[in-house]
């Protein structure tokens, strides 16, 4: 490891979600075995330094005064103080700013390098021309940039993107991506080639996440099935739910539901540990797949309500399944497959060790090396 040379992540600083937290700490953990690591803080149109700071002081408060007035303030406060300890326990952020406004709050050294990566760093729905530019590395110098696992989000950009992707994407030494339909976009975009790899997450080992984890958050020797949602499930899909806990004698634990505060008020730590343990896993998040199959569980993906298998919000889970040659993880709602995890446990090792390959080579060609 080179211990001057400093390799800076352009990612989303979201305080608030568990994948992308989770995602942010991988790739800054992989990283770190080639040079030391930081996350930038890039936000949008703050003028200075210090509306930056006081940004960061004044959302939290925000975010607490509207729980004051909500019955669930207790869990969503205890839940709100997980996240952000999270982030300054294991996410170093607070040593670049990047605004719209100002640029870099400091010059880095010469030799510097930036990761543009993971989560959907590229999806213009969510940003601005001026926030998508930045995104891409506008203020970052030409040769000195890479991307790790970066995902659109979208199947197709809009019209209005494709001049600010086709001048930006070009100037990204190496790309990498997170999904299939990445890689189509990339070479639709710029003519560029792209190489798929796999998420951060899956390139820390189930021993390291472990090593993060509280050990106390779940009892010992409890069993449950645990549910992790962004959509609500049918009542199709809570019957399956509930008809595998009622077999197996377990608890029914659902994440992201005020209606079980106990899980409720997980951190990230919190999230890795109540997948390590879990019986099975019921989801229909991209990230509980991840975590799932790095702890050899049994799961079953559900499609969101009202998006297809073929959607476009499953594009993401298409790529993973097909790095694992997992097969029929959408198909009927009632149904469970069973998971070859010898099978998918080597996969794993073979897919690790053609992204930290493709990472290495493309970290030498921007100046890092091992």
């Amino acid at each position: 490891m080179n211990n001057r040379q400093k390799i800076w992540i352009l990612t989303i600083n979201d305080n608030g979600n568990y994948g992308n937290r989770l995602q942010n700490y991988a790739l800054q953990k992989v990283l770190q075995q080639y040079a030391n690591v930081s996350t930038i803080n890039a936000f949008g149109q703050e003028s200075s330094a210090l509306s930056f700071a006081l940004k960061k002081t004044m959302r939290p408060l925000k975010k607490y005064l509207s729980f004051i007035l909500s019955k669930h303030f207790n869990i969503n406060l205890q839940r709100d103080r997980s996240f952000i300890d999270f982030t300054k326990r294991f996410v170093d952020d607070s040593q670049l700013a990047l605004s719209i406004s100002r640029g870099l709050s400091h010059k880095p050294s010469d030799d510097d390098v930036f990761v543009i990566g993971s989560d959907q760093v590229w999806n213009d729905r969510w940003v601005n021309d001026d926030m998508l530019k930045l995104r891409l590395g506008s203020y970052f110098p030409e040769g000195r940039i890479i991307s790790y696992a970066a995902s659109f989000g979208v199947s197709q950009v809009e019209d209005t993107s494709r001049a600010i992707f086709a001048e930006y994407l070009p100037r990204i030494t190496s790309i990498s991506v997170r999904e299939d339909q990445g890689k189509e976009l990339v070479s639709l975009l710029s003519g560029r080639d792209s190489e798929v790899v796999l998420d951060p997450t899956l390139m820390v080992s189930a021993d390291d996440w472990r090593s993060i984890i509280p050990g106390d958050f779940v009892p010992a020797d409890e069993q449950y099935v645990l549910t992790y949602f962004l959509g609500k499930p049918s009542s199709e899909q809570e019957n399956t739910i509930q008809n595998y806990a009622r077999e197996y004698g377990c608890r029914i634990r659902r994440m992201l539901d005020v209606d079980d505060p106990e899980t409720y008020v997980a951190g990230p730590r919190e999230f890795v540990e109540l997948f390590s343990k879990a019986r099975y896993v019921f989801t229909d998040s991209y990230h509980a797949c991840c975590f799932s199959i790095l702890f050899g569980k049994q799961f079953k993906v559900f499609n969101r309500a009202g998006v297809s298998a073929s959607g476009n919000m499953n594009s993401r889970m298409q790529t993973l399944f097909r790095l694992f040659e997992l097969d029929n993880m959408m198909d009927s709602d009632s149904q469970l497959s069973s998971i070859d995890y010898e099978r998918v446990n080597h996969l794993l090792q073979v897919r690790r060790k053609e992204s930290g390959q493709w990472l290495r080579n493309a970290l030498s060609q921007v100046g890092v090396k091992d």
